[in-house]
């Protein structure tokens, strides 16, 4: 079970106040944040306008500009026919399901029938946790994309945990369609969570050895996600809206390898206990270190962290240094992490959460891959509530977690702010 040791009491204490502190202050941030939109926020509440111009039509999914799907526009604009648009209350939407996004980790965690019997912190915590990890604040502190397509995904695996019920009756079908119709309204949102697709059957039988029943769930799951999200690929004539299809062509390994480099900093802050391996046997680090010097020359240029709160305070040649410097930490982060994440999936996989989580984990961060222009950490974001979901039960409360969950906060805080007011 998830539970802490009654002399963990006094460091709970201080996990619970670096949360809480962290998300008062993102709520504090958002209050006080520019009327107007900024960055990117303009671009996507544009296509508010089209979708009231155009209503839910073919002109609307063939002229969509994002790379994303509607997901996030359908959301945005039931707010703006009830409430208006105003800012920056309206960045408030993404701050409520990065709230509902915890909850529902929460409650995954906490149903779970084959959870780890490690002891670790509560579930409530490790959920609430996510809310203090780096790339969370600028995606639930601003009016973008990333947070409606991660609440549906997370809805979607709520309802694949009632879907999974071995002692299941009819009713489990339910959740199987609520499932399938919720993960199509993610993929319209984030397509790449279309790993969903093949991660499903790793939820179910374990070695390959399903039931009847498990197949038929596992099909309709499939069918209710092309019903829905199929015939707008079909308008679209692919994955990717036509006017941003140029966005996808090809692969971008350097993509690949920055988004692996991200999550391993992240699980870093969040899971050290996943490196272990790393300090138990120097010559495994030795040797990622050095591969990680030949990776990050071949991927190349890469950019600055929160280049707009930095760039101020240093001079040309020393953001050159931190961007090679950074590159270099990223390739390194890469490999540790690929490799130390994808042993602990398989040493957990007769655990159909952590091997489930695990595998939509790994699949999704490098289906980022496919992101030939324009990368950003915050593509990252989408998942991370698998990340945690499947590192829950290696988390040990010590003295070191409070401090990397106020590193954390910083971090994604701090991005929010050069968001803000760094331009």
């Amino acid at each position: 079970m998830f539970t802490s040791r009654p002399s963990d009491d006094g460091l709970k204490t201080w996990n619970w106040l670096v949360v809480v502190s962290a998300n008062v202050v993102l709520c504090a941030l958002v209050a006080a944040s520019p009327h107007q939109p900024v960055y990117d926020e303009q671009w996507f509440l544009y296509t508010i306008y089209l979708l009231n111009r155009q209503g839910l039509s073919l002109e609307f999914l063939r002229e969509f500009p994002g790379a994303a799907g509607p997901t996030f526009t359908l959301l945005f604009a039931a707010n703006d026919w009830l409430f208006g648009r105003a800012f920056p209350w309206l960045r408030f939407i993404n701050v409520a399901l990065l709230a509902a996004v915890a909850i529902l980790i929460w409650r995954i965690l906490a149903t779970s029938a084959d959870r780890s019997a490690a002891a670790a912190p509560s579930p409530a915590l490790l959920a609430a946790s996510l809310t203090t990890l780096p790339t969370v604040g600028v995606s639930a502190g601003m009016a973008l994309t990333e947070m409606p397509a991660l609440f549906f995904i997370m809805v979607s695996v709520f309802l694949l945990t009632l879907a999974r019920e071995p002692n299941a009756k009819a009713p489990a079908w339910l959740p199987a369609i609520g499932c399938g119709e919720t993960i199509a309204v993610a993929v319209l949102g984030r397509q790449n969570y279309l790993a969903m697709l093949p991660a499903l059957t790793l939820a179910f039988g374990w070695p390959p050895a399903f039931r009847r029943h498990d197949l038929l769930r596992i099909a309709v799951i499939g069918a209710v996600v092309a019903l829905i999200a199929g015939p707008v690929f079909i308008v679209w004539g692919g994955l990717i809206p036509p006017k941003s299809a140029w966005s996808s062509d090809g692969f971008s390994p350097a993509n690949a390898m920055r988004s692996a480099g991200y999550a391993g900093l992240i699980v870093l802050l969040f899971a050290p206990e996943i490196f272990g391996v790393l300090w138990q046997r120097k010559r495994l680090l030795a040797a990622a270190t050095l591969a990680s010097i030949p990776l990050s020359l071949a991927t190349g240029h890469t950019t600055v962290p929160m280049a707009s709160l930095v760039r101020p305070f240093s001079s040309e040649q020393l953001t050159a240094a931190i961007a090679t410097g950074f590159g270099f930490l990223l390739s390194l982060s890469a490999i540790c992490f690929v490799g130390c994440f994808a042993c602990y999936v398989w040493q957990e996989r007769t655990n159909w959460l952590m091997r489930f989580a695990g595998s939509m984990a790994l699949l999704g961060i490098l289906s980022n891959a496919k992101i030939t222009h324009q990368f950003s950490s915050r593509y990252v974001l989408v998942f991370l509530p698998f990340i945690v979901l499947a590192t829950a039960p290696a988390v040990r409360t010590n003295w070191h977690q409070p401090l990397r969950l106020a590193i954390g906060a910083c971090i994604s805080l701090g991005a929010l702010a050069s968001y803000y007011f760094g331009q």
